[in-house]
């Protein structure tokens, strides 16, 4: 506050005058009382000057001595009650002196730790509803909070959502503030604070009160990041905060963001962990998942958690009748059956537009859009998200998200969500949908071939439903058979059949599958230590036996590699003996009904058995039919002593394959 100097020539511009002008007063009261005086007015006149200069020195003097007299009292009285040292005057003037008096004793006076007290609480408090508490009652000692709420900005979205708080104050997280579109956004961005009336701010506040309250809102922001807002609720109609109570307020929501930014940078963090996390999922488990409806499941529970989704649906469909052909909620409850949704889900809901704009769509409020077609039995939705399923131009279904709180779905979730659509389209199209739009016969050869045939392979036979079919009738065809045996494992008598199939079924069938496949064979597994490959089906070819020669060299190489941790595990040595031929085979579906095998039997079948019956250990014997259909020098075979391979029949030359050296 400005006070005037007060030098000895202000403090006479004051009292001389009024001196003077007592005197002029008197001069008139005496010419009016005793008239005779009026003989000699100028003399009167002029003693009554010098009078009333007089007087106004003497007033002079008095304030001068008064103030003077008023300072040392202040001064004394101020340290007797601070019980402190007040820091000597430096102004000669009284009133100066005085009001520098005042200054020092208020700066003397002891302010609590009021802050100090607040670092204190912050740190100890782990949740948000204890920080907001904390940061309310210190300032309640001086203003008059009666409720904090703290609005957190989600960056994706753009948006400030109620967080946690304290009073009167209201945490529902279906409230959001645009940043762009609200005035408490905007001076969030802006970083400056902004009061309201309750009226403006009744959906922070928890029930509707009488009192008069104003809102007050706090920008919290670290470095070129804004966190959200601390908003006070302050009793009182249109409240202006003074000087001091605005500092005390921006010092402890500095404090307040010091210590909440750790929680949300950690509340980011592991938002992006877990959405790394079910990504590598997807990598790893689902898209393995040999059942197409489980892994679409998995799929769903994954969009729904990546975005925080509380409701999801996939819906799959038939492209030529553009109908629903099933269903995959993870929603409980009293849905509407398909039947019933099916035609205005397609025809006017969310799933159709997207269908039909090829592209996906976001709805902020459900409340302001039709797209929406509410199911009965499903909880209340606020807000959703859609992304269509296409392979090429073909239309596959439709991936539907939902959740009660508007404005849930950001830009980032939409591209999250198409990430996901597309590891669905891609095991679908891997699975030829399971029986949902693909003829029930493509699925039973798909699911008999798979226990034989590589997926490429079956992939490549799959395109023509005839081959498909074909290859299932029962047919001979002219084949070349790599039959091996593994051996010794009758001297593991301690073992259970679960650790056999284990630790050596297991390793043994996975090796010599993925080389057969490697090869273009089809892998018959026998029992747990014998399998047979067959070179030639579905198709046969010019180069059948070399790649069964290649493979049983490669099966040698691979049994080698496994003996030797074998050896170290169980302390015994496994041998393997192997026999090749090319012969008759007869192959085809056995049983009409479910479940349906194939059966793989002829005399190549019995030659190749009998081969390996007769080779000695690590050996792999091969027949002669097979060098008609091999180049000369391309394998090294050194011949054995000719045998019988079936009872009656003429003993026929054998050779011995050399292994990789």
């Amino acid at each position: 506050m400005y006070l005037p100097r007060s030098n000895i020539r202000r403090i006479l511009a004051l009292t001389l005058p009024g001196g003077i002008s007592l005197g002029v007063l008197l001069y008139a009261l005496i010419s009016i009382v005793v008239p005779q005086a009026g003989n000699a007015p100028p003399v009167a006149f002029v003693v009554a000057l010098l009078f009333g200069g007089l007087i106004g020195l003497a007033l002079s003097l008095a304030v001068w001595i008064s103030l003077r007299y008023a300072l040392t009292e202040a001064r004394q009285y101020a340290a007797l009650v601070l019980q402190a040292d007040i820091p000597p005057v430096t102004d000669r003037d009284p009133l100066v002196a005085l009001r520098q008096t005042v200054a020092d004793a208020i700066a003397a006076v002891p302010q609590p730790p009021a802050l100090a007290i607040l670092a204190q609480r912050l740190s100890a408090a782990t949740e948000r509803d204890a920080m907001v508490a904390a940061v309310a009652e210190c300032l309640a000692d001086h203003v008059a909070v009666r409720g904090a709420v703290l609005l957190l900005h989600d960056p994706e979205r753009g948006i400030l959502i109620p967080s946690a708080g304290w009073g009167l104050a209201s945490v529902n997280r279906a409230v959001t503030f645009d940043m762009d579109g609200s005035a408490i956004g905007r001076a969030v961005r802006e970083r400056r604070s902004v009061s309201f009336s309750s009226v403006q701010m009744r959906s922070l506040l928890a029930a509707t009160s009488s009192q008069a309250l104003t809102v007050t809102s706090w920008p919290l922001w670290v470095q070129q990041t804004p966190l959200g807002a601390l908003c006070l609720m302050i009793a009182g109609a249109d409240v202006r905060l003074n000087e001091a109570q605005q500092q005390l307020i921006e010092q402890a929501a500095a404090l307040f963001t010091v210590h909440l930014q750790a929680s949300v940078y950690r509340q980011w963090f592991d938002r992006e962990q877990r959405r790394l996390s079910a990504f590598e999922q997807v990598m790893t488990s689902v898209i393995e998942q040999p059942d197409l409806e489980r892994a679409l499941v998995q799929l769903l529970r994954i969009a729904a958690d990546v975005t925080d989704s509380s409701h999801g649906t996939l819906l799959l469909i038939d492209a030529e009748s553009f109908t629903i052909r099933t269903r995959i909620t993870l929603s409980g409850g009293d849905v509407l059956p398909l039947n019933l949704a099916a035609a205005p889900i397609l025809k006017h809901g969310l799933a159709g537009w997207v269908l039909r704009t090829h592209r996906g769509a976001i709805i902020d409020d459900i409340e302001r859009d039709t797209r929406w077609i509410p199911t009965p039995g499903l909880e209340l939705m606020r807000s959703a998200l859609a992304m269509p399923l296409f392979h090429g131009d073909r239309p596959l279904g439709v991936l539907t998200l939902a959740d009660p709180t508007p404005y849930r779905y950001s830009q980032r979730a939409l591209a999250l969500v198409a990430a996901i659509a597309a590891y669905a389209v891609a095991m679908m199209v891997r699975h030829r949908y399971e029986g949902i739009i693909e003829p029930p016969e493509i699925t039973q050869a798909r699911q008999l071939l798979g226990m034989y045939l590589a997926p490429d392979v079956i992939r490549d036979l799959l395109a023509s439903q005839a081959k498909a079919m074909q290859a299932l009738q029962p047919h001979v065809i002219t084949a070349t058979l790599l039959y091996v045996c593994l051996r010794g494992v009758d001297r593991l008598t301690d073992l259970t059949v679960h650790q056999l199939i284990e630790h050596i079924a297991n390793p043994f069938h996975t090796e010599c599958r993925a080389i057969v496949y490697q090869h273009q064979g089809a892998y018959v597994a026998i029992d747990e230590r014998s399998f047979c490959a067959v070179f030639g089906f579905p198709q046969p070819r010019f180069d059948d036996a070399p790649r069964a020669l290649q493979a049983a060299q490669q099966v040698q190489a691979a049994i080698a590699r496994l003996r030797g941790q074998w050896r170290q595990q169980f302390g015994t040595d496994f041998m393997i003996a192997g026999g090749v031929t090319t012969g008759q085979l007869a192959v085809g579906v056995l049983g009409a009904n479910q479940p349906a095998t194939m059966a793989w039997t002829g005399a190549a079948m019995r030659e190749s058995r009998r081969l390996c019956q007769l080779a000695r250990n690590d050996e792999i014997v091969v027949a002669a039919a097979v060098l008609k259909t091999t180049q000369a020098g391309q394998f090294t075979l050194d011949p054995l002593t000719p045998v019988s391979l079936q009872n009656g029949d003429e003993p026929m030359p054998i050779y011995r394959l050399a292994s990789y050296s």
